[in-house]
């Protein structure tokens, strides 16, 4: 219901702001008003009378009807007006044609102003003078370019024969090139006849050069093999003797070291009663900076809990290690994240610093030993967790590690078999890794880093197959394995090198490095209780002990020194064995004697076949056509240079003549300058020659163009006067329409609001379809804004399509495109794409006149009233469906029809109306031909009712006199224009009426 009422303001928003285009619609309707008539007849605009001669009001009798007395005095009123703008417009007409004739005059004075300049300047001595120099310098210039075309002549020619030369040059040096393939192949078969030669004369001599150089290599590999053998037993001899004094070295060290911890400690005892500086707080205990890490943790169990399912007890020091399951083997899901402390509170401050346990440099000897028994400490309880039995740690096997550690093969990480052989007199079961030194500036941190590489070589190895693991959780069933660690600081101070070796010797009898623990977890804990005690008895006597020892260590160390110098010598023996014949048995040496001397035999046969293999016949044959090759490559390649001659000749040729061409081309540059300096004097002579006569032609330029602008103002006004005659002639129509229906007893009612006629929106562009349904608006008066001075229209708006949805109802009529006689005039106005003010009721804006109405400026058309704003959907805009109403348009369906046939008054001539232009003709149909074409069915007219036509001199004629009258006119226009002007007639006398009614009650 919203959308209908909306419909329905914008046909009356139409209704009030459209009154332009219902004149235009009135105004087609006059151009056919003749169309009852039977039959076709077409009437020449030229032969038609004058409005304001023949406009007809039917007026009667007076009658008493006050709505007819109101038709007959509007009808009087608009009579009156066109009379008196047409004689207005005739007043126009006679001073434009005045206008007219002295624009005429003014032109030739203008042609005369600009004949007497031309003169005047073709005349004048200074310009003659400057002419003459002109021409003498086009002349030199002329000279030059010939002398130009010349050098480019020659330039031209030694371009061709340097082409030629060059084309030499490339086919010498093509021959130049296949000779030199051919002695290429030459070479080729001379090597390839050479390398056949040599191929036969090697595999006569390969059998019997194998055979006696294998005798040979076997020879001297048993040689060399038994004096390495030899070696051997003296190197095992050797080092059993330095691991034995090793040990001897390593266990006095030991006694030493723990009766000086005994003095130590008893010195420790005899402290005064302050409390000992070297004590210091920790989590769960005291620690002793005075002692090693291991004392430490042992005596005061300052270990972490052994089972790693258990979460932290606050203490750092751990005493196993988390090994992922064998079945999931490196996913570390498992372990307890809970099991170490967090050592991020402050009280945990004493364990990191080099105070405690301090690495300076690099490990002493016992911090390795604090070490490798901390790390193995952990490996044994992860064993014992899987029942398998640990490892033992003997002194001897220490020092033996750390020898191992110390070779360059270790730190490659290369299980190299000699060198495990020299460390431990027998194979073993290694591993080897690198530990961190970042960070490990004590014992507890580099205890730290030492887990890290141990935890990764258990839970992360799989790139080497997990054989790291294997070796760490090997079952030796029911023998305790020897194991040790071994350190070495790497060369470039990195990294430790790290050792682990073991073997299955069963070491039961031998001490085990691993019960200090025991021993020191036996001395008691740690206190920092503040005691005087006197030990000087006590340390004197471990004093002595020690000197004793000391003095037992230095003969130890002095026999080690020798051992291990005299099995370096052995080693390096060993590694520089050399094949000796003396190390062969006699038949040995007599078979090695007899290889010798066949291998020499075959050699002097293979090197004499060799150096003589020139001689060969194939050979020869090949080295004969390699020379016969080269002597025509020479020859080839004396051509060739003969041709490179020829052709740097013939560049220098093109050389002087590209500069010769240069020069003249400069000369031509500078002549030309002089003849444009000698141009531009010309100029200047007439500049100044000009100037006298200019000024005529100035003045007679501004009187044309004041009397063009006057001729320009004339036409807008006659367009202005021609606009109200076709107005009130509009209105006339209307009026005589109402007359005649009110006569005729046809006063028509009030319509209903359902049926009023709806103004039409401004059509679209019609399809192929559609042709000749969508009459376009009439265009508003021209704007004044900047780009349309007020004197030229601007192009007409295109409108939108129509709602798809209204075919065939309410359509406006397209009209008919005027013919080549009548550009400008009744063409009817096409409308504009439209402007910034989319959606309202802005009227169109007229096309510009053609070249065929020059003179003649287009009708201004009347101003609408002010668009209603309300309602900016209006003026084209898609989706709006007009009202019911009824307004003829030529499609079937539609029907409105009246008895009563109106008077209908023909438009003045071209000259003086808008409606039909001189040499236009008019198609008159008969009504029942309109009807058909329409396609509608047309009402039966009385036939006591005749239409009237006006003459040219001003009488009234019956319809059928009008037709005999026309009857010799020539036949114009095609279907189309037949269709619009049948259209316009039934829309006459059909609707005018209806039209009227409905615009008085908006």
């Amino acid at each position: 219901m919203k959308e209908h009422n909306n419909i329905i303001k914008s046909h009356k928003k139409l209704y009030k702001s459209g009154k332009t285009w219902m004149v235009a619609t009135l105004l087609t309707v006059g151009l056919a008003g003749g169309a009852a008539v039977t039959g076709t007849t077409n009437a020449h605009a030229d032969e038609v009378t004058p409005a304001q001669a023949t406009g007809t009001i039917q007026a009667g009798n007076q009658a008493t009807d006050p709505e007819l007395a109101n038709a007959q005095s509007d009808a009087q009123k608009q009579q009156s007006t066109i009379d008196s703008a047409n004689a207005q417009l005739k007043d126009q007409q006679n001073q434009l044609s005045e206008a007219q004739g002295q624009q005429s005059q003014a032109q030739q004075e203008l042609d005369q102003a600009k004949q007497a300049q031309q003169a005047a300047t073709q005349n004048d001595p200074a310009v003659k003078d400057a002419q003459a120099a002109v021409d003498q310098a086009q002349q030199q210039v002329n000279n030059q370019q010939q002398v130009v075309n010349d050098a480019q002549t020659v330039v031209n020619k030694d371009a061709q024969n340097v082409q030629q030369k060059s084309d030499a040059v490339n086919q010498a040096s093509q021959a130049v090139d296949q000779a030199q393939q051919t002695v290429d192949q030459a070479s080729q078969a001379v090597d390839q006849a050479k390398q056949a030669a040599v191929d036969a004369t090697n595999q006569a001599a390969s059998q019997k050069t194998e055979e006696a150089q294998n005798t040979i290599n076997n020879l001297e590999n048993q040689g060399k093999n038994q004096a390495s053998q030899d070696l051997n037993n003296q190197i095992n001899n050797v080092s059993g003797q330095v691991t034995d004094a090793q040990n001897d070295v390593n266990n006095t060290n030991a006694k030493i070291g723990d009766l000086q911890n005994q003095v130590k400690d008893l010195q420790n005892q005899e402290q005064n009663t302050q409390a000992d500086p070297n004590i210091k707080t920790v989590p769960n205990g005291v620690i002793d900076y005075s002692k090693s890490l291991l004392e430490n943790v042992s005596r005061n169990n300052l270990w972490s809990p052994r089972d790693m399912n258990a979460n932290t007890n606050g203490n750092v020091v751990e005493q196993n290690i988390y090994v992922s399951p064998d079945n999931d083997k490196g996913n570390m899901s498992g372990a307890n994240r809970n099991h170490d402390a967090d050592v991020s509170s402050s009280a945990y401050d004493p364990y990191y610093t080099t105070d405690f346990d301090g690495v300076h440099g690099q490990m002493t000897d016992a911090q390795k030993q604090e070490l490798a028994i901390l790390l193995l400490n952990e490996i044994n309880h992860a064993r014992e967790q899987r029942g398998l039995k640990p490892f033992v740690m003997t002194e001897q096997k220490y020092q033996q590690a750390q020898v191992r550690a110390s070779q360059h093969s270790a730190e490659v990480l290369d299980h190299n078999d000699n060198d495990i052989m020299t460390a431990f007199g027998q194979d073993q079961y290694e591993n080897l890794a690198y530990i961190s030194v970042d960070g490990g500036g004590n014992m507890l941190a580099l205890f730290n880093n030492a887990g890290s590489t141990l935890s990764s070589m258990l839970n992360a190895d799989a790139s080497s197959d997990w054989g790291h693991r294997e070796n760490f959780l090997e079952d030796t069933g029911s023998l305790s394995a020897n194991a040790a660690f071994g350190f070495h600081l790497t060369d470039d101070g990195q990294s430790y090198v790290l050792t682990f070796d073991y073997d299955l010797s069963n070491p039961d009898s031998t001490p085990n490095m691993m019960d200090r623990i025991a021993q020191y977890q036996a001395m008691g804990p740690i206190t920092g209780d503040a005691h005087t005690v006197d030990n000087s008895a006590k340390i004197n006597d471990l004093n002595n002990q020690i000197s004793n020892l000391q003095s037992t260590l230095a003969s130890q160390q002095s026999h080690l020194s020798d051992l291990q110098t005299q099995l370096q010598n052995l080693q390096a023996q060993k590694a520089n064995v050399q094949f000796d014949l003396s190390q062969l048995n006699a038949d040995q040496q007599a078979e090695y004697n007899n290889a010798k001397n066949t291998l020499a035999t075959i050699n002097d046969w293979k090197n004499g076949q060799l150096a003589n293999i020139n001689s060969d016949g194939h050979v020869q044959d090949a080295i004969n056509k390699r020379n016969q090759a080269k002597d025509s490559l020479k020859a080839e390649q004396s051509k060739l240079a003969q041709a490179n001659q020829n052709l740097k000749n013939a560049e220098d040729m093109q050389t002087q003549a590209d500069t010769n061409l240069q020069q003249a081309k400069d000369g031509l540059a500078q002549l030309n300058q002089v003849l444009a300096t000698k141009q531009a004097a010309l100029q200047t002579a007439k500049d100044n020659a000009n100037a006298s006569a200019s000024q005529a032609v100035k003045d007679a330029q501004a009187k044309l163009d004041k009397i063009n602008g006057k001729i320009a103002d004339l036409n807008k006004a006659i367009a202005a006067t021609k606009a109200t005659i076709s107005n009130a002639q509009a209105q006339l129509d209307k009026d005589n329409q109402k007359i005649a229906n009110i006569k005729n007893g046809q006063k028509p009612s009030k319509p209903s609001e359902g049926s009023q006629p709806t103004t039409p929106t401004t059509p679209a562009k019609p399809s192929d379809g559609d042709k000749g349904t969508d009459t376009p608006a009439q265009p508003a008066k021209p704007s004044k804004g900047d780009d349309n001075k007020g004197d030229k229209p601007s192009e007409p708006t295109t409108p939108a399509k129509p709602d798809t949805g209204n075919k065939g109802s309410d359509t406006p009529v397209t009209p008919s495109k005027p013919t080549d006689g009548n550009k400008g005039t009744d063409t009817p106005v096409t409308p504009s794409k439209p402007t910034d003010n989319k959606g309202t009721d802005t009227p169109v804006t007229p096309t510009k006149p053609t070249d065929g109405n020059k003179g003649e400026q287009p009708t201004t058309p009347v101003t609408p009233a002010k668009p209603d704003t309300g309602n900016a959907s209006i003026s084209g805009q898609a989706g709006h469906k007009p009202d019911n109403t009824t307004v003829i348009s030529g499609q079937a369906g539609h029907s409105q029809a009246t008895t009563n046939k109106p008077t209908i008054v023909l438009p003045t001539n071209g000259k003086e109306s808008g409606a039909a232009t001189q040499g236009q003709y008019i198609n008159i149909v008969s009504k029942d031909s309109v009807a058909a074409q329409a396609g509608i069915q047309a009402p039966a007219a009385p036939e006591t009712t005749s239409v009237t036509f006006g003459t040219q001199e001003g009488t009234l004629m019956t319809r059928e006199q009008y037709k005999a009258q026309q009857a010799n006119l020539p036949q114009t226009g095609n279907e189309n224009s037949k269709a619009v002007v049948a259209l316009g007639v039934l829309a006459g006398m059909f609707g005018l009426g209806l039209a009227a009614k409905t615009k008085k009650e908006f």
